[in-house]
């Protein structure tokens, strides 16, 4: 089973209207979700550059091919080489969340994480060295469905030091406001977030304190959409193309008169048009077991647009609507694309209605989808 995690942050600088000295970010592959957060010493422009500078390599690296550890270690390596310099410096917490919930945290002179699910809170513990001057902090756990981790950073830890608290409110102090409210139905990542961070603002004097960021991921069970378009380049690979894309799990999408002739042969099926109830956008098709069939290029072509639109106000009866609102409800998205070339795409009559092929315009869409935080998985064939 594929578990989604959505991720909540609240975030704030030390002086309202400067740019905030934390950075995050978040980094999604097909095993895991990779979750970033720097803190750049100091506040202000000098450490929001430095942070952001951190997440950035840090990221980069991870859609490169490196290691959790591997990019843990070669930043680490940077930032001792800082230490004390005039050098960009942050501390920072790498979180990697596989999609079974299994999770490794890794942080460098960072508060530890805290784990949470609906009836119990608890600071993470782990391995704990140094290297040079700085504290690591190694942690593993499992989140399950419903649980949750939780990343902050020392502006939320040390709020209200020496005035509330001797040494700040510290992890367990968070742990314990938590605990507070547990049990609950439903763990709500955004208030959670919210209501911690609006604490630790509260804990520092107005005007003053640190820049302040939580971070939350909440584990649930994820929703997948497979979906299937054009016909591969080479026709021998249409069996094993069709048999991968109907034994994933998750609701299936063929878009494409082409592609839909060729899943329902191998299926053993037929391909039925649907009354056309909406005369803007081409007709759907049916295909007994596949939960949306459409139209190919010009469907695309809406759809690519209708995503950037509020789905309270997408047409009635269109399969454009539809595909639309199946890629906006999905977590993964699953693409089985075939590449072989369509003559009629070059037509003056398409690109005179200003449509891209489908090769641009699906690739144009997964941008999309990516920036919406899904998690897209793309094989061409």
């Amino acid at each position: 089973m594929y578990v989604h995690t959505d991720v909540f942050v609240a975030q704030s600088p030390k002086k309202k209207g400067d740019p905030c000295g934390d950075a995050w970010d978040v980094y999604r592959d097909n095993q895991a979700t990779t979750l970033i957060l720097a803190d750049g010493i100091g506040s202000g422009i000098k450490a929001h550059i430095a942070a952001s500078m951190c997440v950035s390599r840090l990221k980069t690296m991870l859609s490169m091919g490196a290691t959790l550890r591997e990019a843990f270690k070669a930043l680490t390596q940077t930032m001792n080489k800082a230490w004390g310099t005039k050098d960009p410096f942050a501390v920072f917490t790498l979180a990697r969340i596989l999609n079974n919930g299994q999770s490794t945290v890794l942080s460098y002179e960072m508060p530890p994480p805290i784990l949470l699910n609906k009836y119990l809170a608890q600071v993470l513990k782990g391995r704990i060295y140094t290297e040079d001057k700085a504290v690591i902090l190694e942690s593993v756990c499992t989140i399950a469905k419903g649980e949750a981790l939780l990343l902050m950073s020392d502006g939320i830890t040390q709020a209200g030091i020496g005035k509330h608290f001797p040494m700040g409110w510290e992890a367990d102090g968070v742990r314990r406001f938590i605990q507070a409210d547990l049990p609950v139905d439903r763990l709500d990542g955004d208030a959670l977030v919210t209501d911690i961070h609006a604490q630790a603002r509260a804990y520092w004097p107005a005007g003053k304190g640190d820049d302040c960021t939580v971070l939350a991921a909440v584990n649930r069970r994820g929703i997948i959409v497979n979906w299937f378009s054009g016909p591969p380049v080479n026709r021998n690979d249409d069996k094993k193309m069709v048999k991968d894309f109907l034994k994933s799990k998750g609701i299936h999408v063929v878009s494409g008169g082409t592609s839909s002739k060729i899943v329902a042969r191998e299926k053993n099926t037929f391909v039925n048009v649907k009354k056309d109830l909406n005369p803007i956008t081409p007709p759907a098709y049916e295909i007994d077991g596949i939960e949306l069939v459409t139209e190919g290029l010009v469907t695309l072509n809406q759809v690519f647009h209708l995503l950037d639109e509020d789905p309270d106000e997408y047409p009635d009866s269109s399969p454009v609507s539809a595909l639309a609102w199946q890629l906006r409800m999905a977590d993964r998205v699953n693409i089985w694309e075939g590449k072989a070339e369509n003559p009629g795409e070059g037509l003056i009559a398409f690109r005179q209605q200003g449509l891209m092929p489908r090769s641009k315009v699906l690739h144009s869409i997964c941008e999309k989808l990516l920036k919406m935080g899904k998690l897209v998985v793309r094989q061409t064939f």
